[in-house]
């Protein structure tokens, strides 16, 4: 998570069904500005990939995926705390944290 005063550049990615209510408390949780909205059932792995292309493209500080909640060690979303703050419908994976969580790695 980014140390900063305002609210942070965001992008959101939403199932059809989502609960807006749900989705519009995460961002007010966590003090989001969500610059990009994707809307996608596809399966995990391509949805992980559209994350971290549309982080990268508006440099966003962080994604947030409602419909997750606590992350296996073997799911392809580790692949968005590579390039931003994962927050789920449960928790925040901060940035590099699959490094720690997936290889074992603790500095």
């Amino acid at each position: 998570m980014t140390d900063q005063q305002g609210p942070r550049q965001a992008v959101a990615l939403l199932h059809s069904d989502h609960d807006p209510t749900e989705f519009e408390a995460l961002v007010q949780r966590h003090k989001l500005r969500i610059v990009y909205t994707v809307h996608t059932d596809a399966q995990a792995a391509l949805a992980a990939l559209i994350a971290v292309q549309y982080a990268l493209e508006h440099m966003a500080d962080a994604v947030v995926v409602p419909h997750l909640g606590v992350l296996r060690p073997d799911t392809p979303w580790w692949a968005v705390t590579e390039m931003a703050d994962l927050i789920t419908g449960t928790r925040e994976y901060p940035l590099g944290s699959a490094l720690r969580t997936v290889v074992g790695w603790a500095p």
